[in-house]
């Protein structure tokens, strides 16, 4: 998993509304990149709103909030609406973020192990260098986590 210090892998990535975008350029100062497992499910559902439900003030700290997980372009796009989520996620179908991320981890449950996206947030300064990582995130709370280590 990248850690504190580590530069932003230059990676094109595919956003909600369809279009492919560097992953630099999504923010203009700094990011707030969260992996999350799936769509629309309790977990990843309860963090989405956590998180836009702060969005105005991650704005307002000049930070932006972009959500990822290996779900599509159509899966996002109907979460983003049933949800009302305001800001972009990102379709890494080919997982090609997530292994960049180093977010793919072995997981145990119900007594079987099997590679799963590890539920973990980075926040990216304006220079392109992370700045902080959560890993195994619990969900509650966490948004707010986020925001007060904002600089």
């Amino acid at each position: 998993m990248l850690q504190a210090g580590d530069a932003l892998p230059k990676l094109d990535v595919v956003v909600d509304d369809g279009s492919t975008t560097s992953l630099a350029s999504l923010a203009k100062d700094t990011l707030v990149l969260y992996f999350y497992p799936k769509d629309d499910t309790p977990g990843c559902t309860n963090e989405a709103a956590q998180f836009s439900a702060a969005d105005g003030e991650f704005r307002k700290r000049g930070a932006t909030v972009v959500g990822v997980s290996r779900d599509s372009v159509e899966s996002h796009r109907k979460f983003k609406k049933k949800y009302d989520i305001p800001y972009a996620l990102i379709a890494d179908t080919e997982s090609k973020l997530c292994d960049a991320f180093g977010v793919i981890v072995e997981k145990k449950m119900y007594g079987i192990t099997r590679m799963g996206l590890a539920r973990s947030t980075f926040i990216i300064d304006g220079s392109g260098t992370i700045a902080k990582v959560w890993k195994s995130v619990k969900v509650e709370g966490h948004a707010q986590a986020v925001l007060a280590a904002l600089p």
